[in-house]
């Protein structure tokens, strides 16, 4: 496993259990390939936690890109893979105020909902439709901006899906390999494995045409989308035997990214640069993994204990099909430009190109409306 630089108190107790995890996943290589294999985990300046329960209990963490070396096709599914990224859009958005933002956001999402095969998900998780505004011209053209934030839905929990999720179609295909103290890593080998990473190779158009889909919905037009600035994944697989999670990783000849940080503050629209400890090597080529967040802490001591059907976490037991957001204990890490920007930007080398204002936002308290 690559260091982590001044990690803090939760990211500490995080990475005592990525190091199983990473042995858990050159055991079961070794085991399909019949021949010694290795395995790595790569943790990012925003290594936290998830959301998904299941995932943790699994031993995958968000923040981090996990490979395996395999001579046989494998996929660990507890890694609970699907397709997830940031889009940016340069916008003629002629929005009157925010009631008028919010009226679009609603109509987009009656259309999706009524009348297309779309699942809509900007109000689950962490996902989100911002307007935002870059004051200063550079490098960014000054003006108004959309962000959308959201996965592929249609393939998550359905019988199509990617998700382990009870009778869908390679449930009966889930192998386990124990190990210890509660631990372990569910799998699949063979044709099994071979489709599922070939069924996401091909969700990455489907992912950012959806996004596409759905900016030109939201604004009323494709003719109002003036620029597509980047649409980048952060979660996926950059190859078939690598999965990563809450981390972007980029080509050379499209290095750039978003780095989010909290509601209301400003995001930051970062080019990378090569060459760094932050490189990998893929089936396609080279890639430098960048954070797309912040990440999510724990305000008190995880104590994670693995039980057979629950997780025990930081004093409390959790079902595995529970979530922890808006749980007590867990908070975006603060952001402090001066200090944490410049922290990032040194274990993952990059250039700020624009900062952007937020101007108004779509999340998860909409969803009751």
């Amino acid at each position: 496993m690559r260091m982590l630089r001044d990690p803090d108190a939760t990211q500490r107790e995080i990475l005592g259990h990525l190091h199983v995890t990473e042995h858990l996943l050159a055991q079961t290589a070794s085991l399909v390939s019949g021949r010694p294999c290795d395995a790595e985990v790569v943790p990012m300046p925003d290594l936290g936690l998830p959301h998904n329960v299941r995932r943790i209990h699994g031993g995958f963490f968000t923040g981090a890109y996990y490979r395996w070396d395999s001579a046989v096709p494998m996929i660990p599914v507890d890694s609970t893979v699907n397709l997830c990224g940031v889009a940016l859009y340069r916008v003629e958005a002629d929005f009157a105020d925010e009631q008028e933002f919010r009226d679009r956001v609603t109509a987009a999402r009656a259309v999706l909902s009524e009348k297309s095969s779309y699942v809509w998900n900007f109000t689950s998780g962490n996902h989100f439709v911002i307007l935002a505004e870059n004051r200063t011209p550079g490098v960014l053209p000054a003006g108004r901006y959309l962000l959308l934030h959201a996965s592929a839905a249609e393939f998550k929990n359905q019988y199509n899906g990617l998700y382990p999720a009870p009778g869908n179609w390679y449930h009966e295909e889930i192998r386990v390999l124990a190990g210890q103290n509660g631990r372990y890593l569910r799998y699949l080998s063979g044709k099994p494995a071979e489709r599922f990473a070939r069924m996401v190779a091909m969700l990455e158009d489907y992912q950012h045409e959806r996004q596409r889909m759905c900016a030109a919905l939201i604004l009323g037009s494709e003719a109002r989308v003036t620029e597509e600035i980047c649409s980048v994944l952060h979660y996926g697989m950059p190859d078939a035997s690598s999965v990563a999670i809450g981390c972007q990783w980029l080509a050379g000849d499209r290095p750039h990214s978003l780095l989010l940080t909290r509601p209301g503050a400003p995001l930051f629209l970062v080019r990378s640069e090569s060459g760094g400890s932050n490189g990998i090597r893929t089936s396609h080529g080279l890639r430098t993994l960048t954070p797309h967040g912040l990440g999510v802490r724990a305000t008190q001591p995880l104590d994670l204990a693995f039980g057979r059907d629950h997780l025990r976490i930081a004093g409390r037991r959790v079902g595995l099909d529970q979530s922890l957001a808006g749980r007590d204990f867990v908070a975006i890490r603060d952001f402090a430009q001066e200090t944490d920007l410049p922290r990032i930007l040194e274990e993952c080398p990059g250039t700020v190109e624009a900062e952007l204002q937020q101007v108004y936002a779509y999340h998860r308290t909409e969803r009751a409306s």
